[in-house]
């Protein structure tokens, strides 16, 4: 998890009052901080990347005054309104195809503020951004800048300028093939046609998202005036890292400039501030943390939280601050009620229960599973549930199996929910690439699968997976896999029938019976499918459907 380094001086400013050491970490972990260190001059927390307006020392003492009760409720954010505009070409869709942007105007820096700024785009790269991928972050000097703006999606020679840190206008060709960040970041832009680009109306580059700025519009301590540009794949996150970004720079002192951002199909205005407001009983919060508190009390507790809270009757309507992106439903309302509370406050009790509670079978074979693989040399690989058509079917070379839709993902990576083991398993395989071989892992857990005649319509089922890659992966390597694994799980009668479907090569795979069922398939992997994962040595596997041997 991410860590940030505290000047106490600093610190002590933003949150208007000074604290003994004691009491800071006593604060620093009320706020759901890891307290790595308390020097004389400084602090070092960590924080969970569930919270990314803690991305900096600005969203910690704005928590932190609120916590303090020094300054409580929702946190006003005045938005100017757009004066100029970002042009959208019509081809980037296909490149990075978003972009929000703002200016900040009137921005009193130092080089302290400035390396604050510089270390929270970092943060929010890599928590909100996939390490760019998803979101990148470009601060520039406005005043250098002629607005408006153009995003294209261009050439690798058809512009060059000076990147940041450099000293020679190279192309988007050369920054990708001679440049540091460009061997780092390129394989994020390395399989388009085109790249995106940024360019004001004299047609001067700003930055080559998500690769690097134009030195031209470098930050210094004496900059002013600020133009910010985030794009991206998710709109989204787009959205939540621009609003926790402009906040931040709000409560430094800037003025906030809305940026009309003009698709080829929309218009835009960014940042905007406009949230959810929550309803929420009392009763609900009570029931959840085991108290009875009244209804002014926990108005109180969530003021302190930085909420708007109107209170009718027995039912409240809350209203975040729009740098809370974590807010997904009502329960993260009671766990700010516990943090404003104070967990020490909140008293355990043993549970009134009649029996002693015992581990069900399911997880009992799943922990015996484990201990065999562990025991074979495999290592454990733990996966999301969630997944997308490309991965699970198109890679794999199969058909689509009936499988569970997303309605609204949030992600083009995350659209549907598993419905095998195996492509999760080629996937860590294919994360880890550059990692010694051989690579022998495996994977218990569940897939989903579609089943009209349950309420929920679908059902979870436990499987096993395992996959072996190495230059002597081999049929005759995961058969012998397969024998140890039923062996140690008791199942004495089983026999093999020829499987010849992908994934598996024809000819060297088979279904595994037991009792005329098939509880599994095991073989050598196609080599067209170790082709579509960027594999290249051979890959033996196999997956047992545990939920049948349970049955």
């Amino acid at each position: 998890m991410p860590i940030l380094t505290i000047k106490k001086d600093r610190f002590w400013q933003l949150i208007g009052k000074t604290l003994s050491d004691q009491e800071l970490t006593s604060l620093l972990h009320d706020l759901g901080l890891d307290v790595e260190e308390v020097s004389q001059e400084y602090f070092r927390v960590e924080y969970n990347p569930n919270r990314p307006d803690y991305s900096s020392i600005i969203g910690i003492a704005r928590a932190a005054r609120g916590l303090l009760e020094v300054e409580v409720g929702l946190p006003r954010y005045r938005l100017s309104p757009p004066k100029t505009y970002v042009e959208v070409d019509v081809n980037i869709r296909d490149v990075r195809p978003y972009i929000v942007s703002a200016i900040v105007k009137k921005l009193k820096l130092d080089e302290e503020k400035l390396e604050e700024i510089i270390n929270m785009q970092e943060d929010l790269h890599w928590i909100l951004g996939r390490d760019r991928r998803k979101v990148s972050i470009g601060l520039h000097n406005l005043d250098v800048l002629e607005p408006p703006f153009k995003y294209l999606a261009v050439k690798g020679d058809e512009y060059s300028f000076v990147p940041l840190g450099g000293w020679r206008k190279m192309t988007l060709e050369e920054i990708l093939l001679k440049h540091e960040k460009g061997l780092r970041y390129g394989h994020i832009v390395k399989d388009k046609n085109r790249y995106p680009l940024i360019i004001d109306s004299r047609g001067e580059v700003l930055s080559f998202p998500p690769i690097i700025n134009s030195s031209l519009t470098e930050l210094t301590p004496q900059t002013e005036n600020l133009f910010i540009d985030i794009t991206g794949t998710d709109l989204d996150l787009l959205h939540k890292a621009l609003n926790i970004l402009t906040t931040a720079l709000n409560d430094l002192g800037g003025r906030v400039e809305q940026v009309k951002i003009i698709y080829p199909d929309r218009v835009l205005i960014t940042p905007n501030y406009k949230v959810k407001k929550w309803r929420v009983e009392t009763d609900y919060i009570n029931s959840l943390l085991g108290l009875n508190l009244s209804t002014s009390k926990i108005s109180k507790t969530l003021k302190k939280m930085r909420f708007s809270v109107k209170a009718r009757g027995n039912k409240l309507t809350i209203t975040p601050p729009p740098y809370r992106v974590d807010i997904m439903h009502i329960v993260d309302f009671v766990e700010d009620v516990a943090i404003g509370l104070g967990y020490d406050l909140l008293q355990p009790r043993q549970p009134k229960v009649q029996t002693y509670g015992s581990l069900h079978i399911i997880t009992k074979i799943e922990e015996a599973v484990r201990e065999i693989m562990i025991g074979l040399g495999y290592v454990e690989t733990m996966n999301f549930t969630l997944t997308n058509e490309r991965d699970e079917y198109e890679k794999m070379m199969v058909r689509p199996h009936p499988h569970v839709k997303l309605l609204n993902p949030v992600s083009s990576d995350y659209t549907i929910l598993r419905t095998w083991i195996l492509p999760s398993l080629m996937r860590s395989l294919y994360n880890n690439r550059g990692s010694p071989y051989p690579q022998k892992i495996f994977e218990v857990g569940e897939i989903v699968e579609p089943h009209p005649d349950v309420p929920e319509k679908a059902v979870r089922k436990m499987r096993l997976g395992c996959v072996s890659c190495h230059t002597d992966a081999s049929y005759s390597e995961i058969k012998s896999v397969c024998e140890e694994i039923l062996k140690n799980l008791s199942i004495g009668k089983w026999s093999l029938e020829p499987y010849d479907e992908p994934p598996f090569f024809e000819g060297r795979a088979a279904r595994i019976i037991v009792d005329s069922t098939e509880i599994g398939y095991l073989g050598e992997i196609h080599p067209n499918v170790l082709e579509n994962w960027e594999i290249t040595l051979p890959v033996s596997g196999l997956e047992i459907f545990l939920h049948n041997i349970i049955s």
